[in-house]
């Protein structure tokens, strides 16, 4: 490092005049001017700058002490402002019971809106109906044997479409067939009718040639459930089938005995005669037995109580 004296601008070394120091200046040698010591200049200053800085370091200290306060302060302020906000007042507890627990119902268990009731005729009904209606459109007549079997299986035929358990009677309404054999009761039934079932202990009888209903009670009522029982039109007709044909036979075999008692019996007749009359009576009446023997068949469902 040189000095410079500012006068005569000569440049010297410290370590060279550093006898002319003095309060801080050197002299110059040359001129004896005042050369201000570097040193001594800069310590003088040296507290100034120190000063000025540690000035702007405490300002700077200060700013940031503030702004620090200021944002840890306020979220502060708002955390206490929400507690007051939000603090429940505490009340002494009480012992409330549980709720009771409803199931919910699952749908599928849930009845369903029943549709409107539709009104069904009962069978009494439905029976009393085909009757009058039958009875309308159809005229009996007597005129032949046993016509009032095709109108009886007109009308079952019509019960049973309808779902109701229905029987064909075979039978003489007209008599007390309750002293009768099984014989007597199947050469002389002479009508045809229907016994319908309403349930398993209760039936009515129809009178298919009036269009009427017969019920158990009503005045000669049980003549209607005496008989011969048939599940079929197949049936009674067959059993008609073998009573005419029973009845045929059985009655020429009591025209030709008529005949033996009037014309034969006491009365002179030639041998030969006796023996050919004798011959075709007994065939007769084999062949009347035999037929009644084919009637047999039907004896179980014959009804006399």
């Amino acid at each position: 490092m040189h000095l410079e004296c500012q006068n005569c601008k000569v440049e010297f070394n410290p370590e060279d005049i550093a006898h002319t120091l003095k309060n801080g200046k050197y002299k110059c040698p040359v001129c004896g001017t005042k050369i201000p010591d570097p040193l001594s200049a800069s310590q003088k200053s040296t507290p100034v700058s120190i000063n000025k800085y540690i000035l702007l370091a405490a300002i700077f200290l200060i700013i940031v002490t503030v702004l620090s306060a200021i944002y840890l302060l306020k979220p502060a302020d708002k955390e206490i402002s929400v507690v007051y906000k939000t603090a429940p007042v505490v009340i002494p507890p009480t012992f409330t019971p549980p709720p009771v627990q409803t199931l919910p119902v699952p749908a599928a268990s849930v009845p369903e809106a029943a549709p409107p009731a539709i009104k069904i005729p009962d069978k009494l009904q439905i029976i009393e109906q085909i009757a009058a209606k039958f009875h309308k459109t159809h005229t009996y007549t007597l005129i032949g044997d046993f016509v009032c079997l095709d109108m009886a299986i007109d009308v079952w035929n019509q019960l049973k479409t309808n779902g109701i358990d229905a029987k064909i009677m075979g039978g003489n309404v007209n008599e007390n067939v309750t002293t009768w054999n099984f014989r007597q009761l199947a050469r002389e039934s002479n009508h045809a009718w229907v016994v319908a079932k309403l349930s398993p202990t209760e039936k009515v009888a129809i009178e298919t040639t009036a269009g009427t209903i017969i019920k158990p009670g009503m005045e000669n009522s049980s003549a209607y459930f005496k008989g011969i029982e048939f599940d079929t039109p197949a049936e009674i007709k067959r059993f008609d089938s073998l009573r005419k044909k029973a009845n045929e036979v059985c009655r020429d075999a009591s025209e030709l005995i008529k005949d033996w008692n009037e014309n034969f019996v006491g009365k002179q007749r030639r041998p030969e005669e006796v023996i050919a009359k004798k011959s075709q009576i007994e065939q007769r009446k084999q062949d009347c037995e035999n037929t009644l023997n084919n009637l047999e068949e039907f004896k179980s469902r014959a009804i006399f109580y």
